[in-house]
């Protein structure tokens, strides 16, 4: 019963940790208009949370050991159930002068935060935990953060199709409550489990089957290095910014449809799942060379502006991103260390995606008047993507991986601006002209995708040219970003308005 039961309370656990997230970003969601970025900052905050959970399970086992760990974290899952059910606090009303992000945050803090800490742990602790088991697959327990993203993305896809058209807000928290009791009745027989067939000598050495991004029969038991960990928070870092992005595009410039949020988000578990399975269904080597190829339609959506036709665009972002995810977390996966620094390489995931959210929910606001961020990580998306943990790759860069972007991205301000002078000062040229140019970049960007930096400084070095070389009809006089959008003030073509 060990295996199963362990896999059931990791999927059980994920469950209530995904399906926290939209019910009480529901609950604060009226109160704040319906903003996208209502949904961006509760994502910071559960990353954070999820951040503080990682860190409290890497020091309890590393400052406790396994048994006293054990009898401390019971102690720990026992606290939510003082302020279950989950429920928006009385009397907390959004400021209506100031910016309402410290505001949310507090609220989510006083509302969730003690809950969501509790099952955030529940990844880390359960897997090393079966670490030191007598099992025979203790010594790789990284497939049950598989079937715990499996248990986040089945919780993600019920809520809008089945809890939030069914249940009532109230009747969810009191549902989600009974599914936590379950939760704690489980994870103290895993604790029981754990505890009696604890190994002392477990732990030490263990073989990591993960091997190099090509080839997962090799072997490692060294200690991470400092170097390992900068990867894993790159590799983290990127993807969750590139989800945000691609999140926040999707819902403001495509449609405005609620819980379309959930699309991203489930893409970005998959490919959790899909990299920590036990036998990968397909190899990272797919996803690196597919990568160039989704690169060159993403590259013609973000250099042009398009978003029409919505559904093709939409669809080119999200197949984009998916395998831009599939890239960086396959080289994540690949790089894992053995079993017994598993918890360090957990807290590095989750500060990496706490960092990647904070990046786009509270740092780009203020850094930018536009949504920067979104082609940004994109660039960096395509230039982790290809290096991966390959080291050979980072040592065999060259003059010509800087020149060359240089000269494309040259080439491709040469060409928008000239069609631009063409169109006429007072109009835009056809998207379909646009289009039909950038495409020429795109392709010369592909080019030079089997060597990964002058891909990934290629693409950036078209982005930014075509950014810098757009216009508008008329003439911008003030741009400002704010919690609830970003605003222009421009005169028309003939600036007489």
């Amino acid at each position: 019963m060990l295996l199963p039961l362990f896999i059931f309370n990791s999927f059980l656990c994920a469950v209530l940790l995904f399906a926290l997230q939209p019910m009480f970003a529901r609950m604060a969601l009226p109160l704040l208009g319906g903003s996208p970025a209502v949904w961006n900052t509760a994502m910071v905050f559960y990353q954070a949370a999820l951040l503080a959970g990682y860190a409290y399970a890497h020091a309890t086992f590393s400052r406790l050991g396994v048994r006293r760990q054990i009898r401390w974290h019971l102690a720990v899952l026992a606290l939510p159930f003082f302020i279950l059910p989950i429920a928006v606090p009385a009397g907390w009303v959004p400021p209506t002068e100031t910016n309402p992000l410290p505001w949310l945050l507090m609220l989510l803090l006083v509302g969730v935060g003690l809950p969501f800490f509790a099952v955030a742990t529940s990844s880390p602790v359960l897997q090393r935990w079966f670490s030191v088991t007598p099992h025979p697959t203790a010594d790789d327990p990284y497939f049950l953060y598989a079937a715990g993203n499996l248990g986040s993305v089945l919780a993600l896809l019920s809520y809008p199709t089945l809890i939030e058209p069914n249940l009532t807000l109230e009747n969810q928290s009191r549902l989600w409550s009974v599914g936590y009791g379950v939760a704690f009745v489980v994870t103290a027989v895993c604790a029981v489990m754990a505890y009696r067939n604890v190994r002392p000598n477990r732990g030490d050495g263990l073989a990591d089957t993960s091997g190099s991004p090509d080839d997962s029969t090799v072997r490692k038991t060294r200690p991470p290095t400092w170097r390992d960990r900068a990867l894993w928070l790159a590799l983290t870092f990127v993807p969750c910014s590139l989800m945000l992005g691609v999140t926040t595009f999707i819902t403001t410039d495509l449609a405005a449809i609620p819980l379309l949020w959930v699309i991203p988000l489930t893409l970005y578990l998959l490919s959790f799942i899909l990299v920590f399975s036990r036998r990968q269904p397909i190899p990272l080597i797919f996803w690196r060379r597919l990568l160039p190829i989704a690169a060159v339609p993403m590259i013609l959506v973000l250099a042009t502006g398009s978003n029409e036709p919505m559904t093709l665009v939409m669809l080119v972002s999200l197949l984009a991103f998916f395998v831009a995810a599939m890239a960086c977390h396959g080289a994540l996966a690949a790089n894992r260390p053995p079993a017994r620094y598993l918890t360090e390489f957990y807290l590095c995931l989750s500060l990496g995606g706490f960092l990647g959210g904070a990046f786009n929910a509270l740092l780009a606001p203020f850094l930018f008047t536009s949504v920067a961020e979104y082609p940004l990580a994109f660039t960096l998306a395509c230039l982790l993507g290809l290096l991966g943990a390959d080291k050979h790759r980072y040592r065999a860069v060259a003059a010509t991986d800087f020149v060359i972007p240089a000269a494309i991205g040259i080439v491709t301000a040469a060409l928008f601006a000239g069609a631009r002078v063409l169109a006429g000062a007072n109009d835009d040229p056809e998207t379909t002209v646009l289009v039909l140019l950038a495409g020429i970049p795109a392709f010369l960007c592909y080019l030079g995708s089997r060597q990964p930096v002058r891909f990934g400084l290629s693409v950036g070095a078209v982005l930014l040219a075509a950014h810098l070389t757009a216009g508008d009809p008329g003439r911008l006089l003030y741009a400002e970003r704010t919690f609830f959008g970003v605003h222009r003030v421009m005169t028309d073509p003939d600036e007489r308005f």
